[in-house]
């Protein structure tokens, strides 16, 4: 071989070097042990917890007439002047209690649910009747009536219930099948100035229709402010 064409042989055989080994302005990444983009930045979608998985006590109550009733957990609570497109009176707020709801019996679902007929219960700390034109003496506790009160959701995710545009409770109800949980809210009034301490949601049962001492009760959560 001629010596003249060894410089020329070298020179190309380095290019070929340089070029394969990703040198250069765009070197080729090295991706063998790196993990897929998507295993990394995947978004889990909305959660939807089941009734028994919500915390605090369940209220075993049911609508008169009703030959089932339902199960409701009240998972949260706020202070706040207007409910489901309804403001309420001037010197009052509305106590809004959002409720996770399923069937009393865990082998069946239940038709026609509502949760309009719930009520409040709170400490008579004024000394007063809560009903001026009741006859009866002064109580340990007053009750109060639903209103407004919301349908029944299913599609409600965990903690978006504050944001949401409820609206009132249709005559028709809802059917929960066997073992959906449902959310919807229910309003109580009470004056501005109100203790909200120890307040209670209740409900009647098929022994105890019309007898609000006789309702079983649990502990809502403290109310919070609502945005201004």
């Amino acid at each position: 071989m001629s010596t003249r064409l060894l410089p020329a042989l070298v020179a190309g055989t380095a290019l070929l070097v340089t070029a394969c080994s990703g040198g250069g302005d765009n070197p080729v990444p090295d991706t063998g042990d790196a993990m897929p983009a998507t295993s990394a930045t995947a978004q889990s979608g909305p959660k939807y917890t089941k009734f028994a998985d919500f915390p605090g006590q369940a209220l075993v109550t049911t609508e008169s007439g009703m030959p089932i009733g339902i199960q409701v957990k009240a998972v949260d609570a706020v202070w706040t002047p207007e409910l489901a497109g309804v403001s309420a009176k001037a010197g009052s707020h509305y106590v809004a209690v959002y409720v996770a709801v399923t069937g009393e019996l865990a082998d069946r679902g239940v038709q026609k649910a509502k949760i309009k007929y719930l009520q409040l219960r709170s400490n008579n700390t004024d000394g007063k009747k809560c009903d001026p034109y009741s006859p009866d003496d002064v109580p340990q506790h007053c009750f109060r009536e639903a209103y407004p009160a919301s349908d029944l959701r299913t599609d409600v995710a965990d903690n978006t219930w504050r944001g949401r545009e409820w609206q009132a409770d249709s005559l028709l109800g809802k059917t929960i099948d066997k073992g959906e949980t449902a959310i919807g809210v229910v309003g109580f009034t009470l004056a501005d100035n109100a203790n909200l301490d120890g307040l209670q949601l209740c409900g009647p049962t098929k022994e105890a229709t019309v007898d609000t001492g006789r309702f079983p009760c649990v502990p809502i959560p403290k109310p919070e402010s609502s945005p201004s």
